[in-house]
């Protein structure tokens, strides 16, 4: 049998690296409002990944506590 990423959590966890992408995008648009239009564009899209990939980290931790 495969085991599924955190499949012993419910569903709200699993927004998780949604929430963290979101605010990502908030904290990296925030940053950058003094720059030209290309770090416009890249730097708040960069931010949403990282942040979304630290909501998966997250999500992992607290899979493996919850085991």
């Amino acid at each position: 049998m495969v085991e599924r990423f955190a499949e012993n959590l419910s569903w709200y966890y699993h927004t998780i690296p949604f929430i963290t992408a979101i605010f990502g995008l908030i904290i990296g648009d925030a940053l950058i409002q003094d720059y030209g239009p290309l770090a416009k564009t890249i730097f708040p899209s960069i931010c949403l990944i990282v942040g979304g990939y630290g909501g998966l980290i997250i999500l992992g931790e607290i899979s493996e506590r919850k085991k």
